[in-house]
């Protein structure tokens, strides 16, 4: 496995990248974070520099296989847990099963447990990407095991869409061991999503939530996605009853990809819950503000 840390300082912030995301998501969020603390980012299995496992890819799986990377890096607890997406269920249960490690926890754009079933046609689009994904898979991998994709110039991005990153992109794409693992926690999201929600509480931990703007409108989106901002915003807003020591910023102008769209505000916050956490004055508990 691949962890990715720098900086000095404690609480280290330990990062959970969304589905299908390699460490590199915090790439505009990182080098910021860690000029105050240690900052790790890692990649789960099959992704980004990760060998694939196999075998069940659930929350359970991927908590204690990041327990394990961290006392092989010497990560010293507690820290500070953050996950964006998908990366939010694993901060919940790594927060139920090691609660004694979990100084502060950071909520980003999280999925919600309740989500599968409560955001109009979550479950139906999930579903469907299930049923999808063992064709794609086998598509997927003609494409990249024939060097298809690569004369198709697939493999390779521009400087200007991965400033600093385009080797680190290119050299991970089209690698024929890893032809959609990155995909590979997709057919245990349902089992993920109800082993998160066995967390009811993270007691008196200080807890952060930052969500995308609901008012955002963005080009191309579909009536359904229109649809489903009102009850996504309404789960982010109830993710704050976890802690009563809780505050929310909704990133104006973003979407989902608050570490890629508004990463000032994520290091703005967190660094506000770090100087919380070493005797500094108290976030705005309580509250929910936009920036």
């Amino acid at each position: 496995m691949h962890i990715e840390c720098s900086g000095t300082g404690s609480p280290a912030v330990v990062m959970e990248a969304a589905a299908s995301a390699p460490w590199s998501l915090w790439r505009k969020v990182q080098p910021e974070l860690s000029q105050m603390t240690r900052v790790c980012s890692y990649d789960r299995a099959g992704h980004g520099w990760s060998d694939p496992r196999r075998g069940s890819r659930d929350s359970e799986t991927i908590v204690r296989e990041l327990h394990s990377l961290l006392d092989k890096a010497g990560v010293k607890r507690p820290f500070l847990l953050a996950g964006h997406s998908a990366g939010g269920l694993y901060v919940r249960e790594y927060a139920r099963e090691f609660p004694a490690e979990v100084a502060g926890v950071a909520l980003i754009e999280s999925s919600s447990p309740h989500q599968l079933d409560e955001v109009p046609g979550f479950r139906a689009a999930y579903e469907e990407d299930k049923r999808d994904a063992q064709r794609e898979l086998w598509e997927d991998r003609l494409g990249v095991w024939s060097g298809w994709e690569r004369l198709l110039g697939h493999c390779s991005v521009s400087a200007k869409d991965f400033p600093g990153w385009v080797g680190q992109y290119n050299a991970m794409a089209c690698r024929p061991d890893y032809v959609d693992t990155d995909e590979c926690e997709l057919p245990y999201f349902e089992e993920s999503f109800k082993q998160a929600g066995r967390l009811i509480s993270f007691g008196s931990i200080p807890l952060l939530v930052i969500s995308r703007d609901p008012n955002l409108r963005k080009a191309g989106m579909t009536e359904r996605q229109m649809e489903q901002q009102p009850v996504l915003a309404r789960e982010q807003e109830a993710s704050k009853s976890l802690s009563p020591l809780s505050w929310r910023v909704i990133a104006r102008n973003s979407g989902h990809m608050v570490p890629l769209e508004r990463p000032d505000v994520i290091v703005a916050e967190i660094t506000r819950l770090i100087n919380y956490l070493r005797g500094g004055p108290a976030p705005p508990f309580g509250s929910t503000a936009t920036e």
